[in-house]
């Protein structure tokens, strides 16, 4: 074994396979930095690439795009809000608070730093350990997936800023949007309301970009009329790059935790970053001295975001490579490959073509080597980006916002979708409800969804559902630690006192009254739900029906604690800042209505060239009108010619250019 490490090390280092690491780090880099574009996509665009080169070298490139794409999807998401990747949503907890006071920098550091220690740490387990950590892998069944889900779900009560019935009732919103579209194991379509498009669900890059995105644009730039996109001008330098690295490398405890948590969740197939992430932050938050800094901008809570993020990913390859399992969507991506070159996983993968596999597996930690000097000299450029002035950089985000959500799977209904999240998104915020825990909440749903109807119906057939869920050891930890998970902010009240005070105090007394508000909203959408699935079967409204109970009950609870605590809030400052956000809003929503009749390039033009005349403050003299145009056609050509001739997405052409 120790041998085929060396020996994998030494032909990854050699000339032509080294710069094919760096080329694919450098692409997967471009692929995850654009929110909608993600690793998995990346890797399925250029497999076919890979089949005229030799085995060892087309995988080398295809580990260097999965890393690279691992680490990027953080850039959106520290600069723009905008998580690349569900991974990244813990990211944007802490990242951009930290742009948004002018250390952009130091974030982007610390996710390159930390991406490079996690991946270094799981790479070495993959190389060591990976056969008998598979087998791990193997004893998740139905339950432990289902217990994993509701510890993901618990993870709110650190999300939820002290209020935990605010964050569980978002948290269970999240679970029935999850719910929406062909049910995975009865094959019933649920609350598609009309649309066939929808009987696939809801896009998660659109409610990505949606409930994070859009309502800070609106929020800010819109509504606002903020100059720039962050609140400081950043001044990236060597100095604040080493100063960075220096302060990471006094948490080690942190990383390398971090890393191991990222590595344990990638080893069970399946649950992916999106879960390592968030157990990772919340267990930095728990055991951390200050935990009242995370989620307003401290490097802690990115590096163990970003440390768990990569490290899951040479998790998910170790029941790849060994049992032929893999653990995540890219994981997938690179069973195909393999397996188009000719190699099954299992014992043949390191009898028969071990110096392949090592070579594949050094690959992936020389990457980690090409992610922390790509981050950390890229931290000088990316964090300059948002000190372009907003009249130019919203535009252009908003059109990457709708291209992201389009490209997925190439469907204007997701756009529709991202749009409308935007603005529920918005309102969320303003009534003090953190999309975070709906989010998590849409992530987890099909992994709680399915380890509940299956456990139901092997518990069922074996005569004792809830002895078969709670049998196992696994599920006796996960249950265990769903419970200290949900019970933290009880047993340590005094943290969470001090959240709720801050809420408080930076919380505007108006004539809404929030948590009734919200409470009705949620009661009236629990009563839509339930009478849409009446004539579903038992199974496909099982799921449903649990996630409705739940949220009815938490939504009466939040009405009773508006009417006993009433928290009125204004949704808008003024009367200026209230037209500008529905001008705004209805800009973005005439392109996307355009797109349909005329199609992309001409209602790019014309809209890149509405929304910056709309944000600029100078008169819009024949000058700027002039500079204006130019830019649409320049931006437009150049996002036209990315997506259709490098990424081979079909853009729309219109119904009228059509006929």
């Amino acid at each position: 074994m120790f041998e085929g490490i060396i020996n994998g090390l030494f032909h990854a280092l050699e000339g032509w396979n080294l710069l094919l690491i760096i080329f694919g780090t450098f692409l997967g880099i471009v692929f995850g930095s654009m929110p909608g574009l993600t690793a998995t996509m990346g890797l399925a665009l250029l497999v076919p690439f890979t089949f005229g080169m030799e085995p060892a070298a087309g995988l080398i490139m295809l580990a260097g795009i999965y890393v690279g794409a691992m680490y990027a999807d953080a850039i959106p998401a520290i600069l723009i809000n905008t998580p690349g990747t569900p991974a990244a949503i813990a990211t944007t907890f802490d990242g951009f608070p930290l742009a948004q006071k002018g250390k952009a920098q130091q974030a982007l550091v610390t996710a390159a730093f930390a991406s490079f220690i996690g991946s270094v740490i799981a790479n070495i387990v993959l190389a060591t350990l990976a056969e008998p950590l598979a087998e791990l892998s193997l004893k998740f069944g139905p339950p432990e997936y289902f217990w994993l889900g509701i510890f993901g779900l618990t993870i709110i009560s650190v999300l939820s800023s002290g209020s935990l019935l605010k964050g569980y009732l978002t948290g269970f919103i999240g679970l029935i949007l999850s719910a929406v579209g062909m049910a995975s194991l009865s094959g019933d379509a649920r609350l598609t309301f009309g649309f066939p498009e929808l009987q696939s669900g809801i896009s998660l890059a659109g409610a990505l970009i949606g409930f994070f995105c859009l309502p800070e644009i609106l929020s800010t730039i819109i509504g606002k009329g903020q100059d720039n996109y962050t609140g400081e001008k950043i001044r990236p330098s060597l100095k604040i790059l080493f100063a960075t690295i220096f302060d990471l490398l006094k948490m080690p405890f942190l990383l390398i935790r971090s890393a191991l948590i990222g590595l344990v969740v990638g080893i069970a197939p399946g649950a992916g970053g999106n879960i390592a992430s968030m157990v990772s932050y919340s267990e930095a938050t728990r055991w951390d001295k200050n935990p009242e800094e995370f989620g307003k901008g401290t490097i802690r809570g990115v590096a163990a975001s970003e440390a768990a993020n990569s490290a899951m990913a040479p998790g998910s390859l170790i029941p790849l490579l060994t049992l032929g399992i893999p653990g995540s969507p890219p994981a997938a991506i690179i069973l195909g490959a393999l397996m188009l070159h000719g190699m099954q996983p299992g014992v043949d993968l390191f009898a028969t073509y071990g110096g392949i596999t090592y070579t594949f597996m050094m690959g992936l930690f020389v990457a980690a080597f090409a992610i922390l000097i790509f981050g950390s000299l890229g931290s000088f450029l990316f964090s300059l980006l948002i000190n372009i002035p907003a009249k130019s950089l919203a535009p252009i985000i908003l059109l990457m916002t709708v291209l992201g959500s389009y490209a997925i799977r190439n469907n204007l209904l997701d756009v529709w979708v991202m749009l409308i999240f935007g603005g529920i998104g918005f309102f969320l915020n303003k009534l003090s409800y953190h999309p975070a825990p709906l989010v998590l909440g849409f992530i987890l749903g099909p992994y709680i969804e399915e380890g509940l109807v299956q456990s139901t119906m092997i518990g069922g057939a074996k005569g004792g559902v809830v002895f078969y869920m709670i049998s196992s050891p696994i599920s006796i930890v996960l249950i265990g630690l769903c419970v200290i998970t949900a019970l933290w902010p009880i047993l340590f009240r005094r943290r969470v006192l001090k959240n709720q005070n801050t809420e408080e105090q930076e919380t505007s007394h108006g004539a809404l009254n929030a948590d009734v508000v919200m409470g009705l909203i949620t009661l009236c959408m629990t009563a839509i739900v339930a009478w849409s699935i009446v004539d579903l079967s038992f199974y496909g409204v099982l799921f449903v029906n649990f996630c409705v109970y739940c949220t009815a009950i938490l939504g009466i609870a939040i009405i009773l604690k508006g009417f006993f605590t009433p928290k009125k809030i204004n949704i808008f400052f003024n009367v200026e800042e209230q037209n500008r956000v529905i001008v705004g809003f209805l800009i973005i929503a005439g392109f996307i209505l355009f797109i349909q009749f005329v199609g992309f390039y001409i209602s790019s033009a014309i809209f890149i060239l509405l929304m910056s005349s709309f944000l600029n403050k100078e008169k819009m003299n024949l000058k700027n009108i002039l500079i204006s145009f130019c830019q649409s056609i320049v931006i437009t050509t150049l996002a036209y010619y990315l997506f259709v001739d490098i990424l081979y997405v079909p853009l729309p052409t219109g119904i009228l250019l059509n006929t």
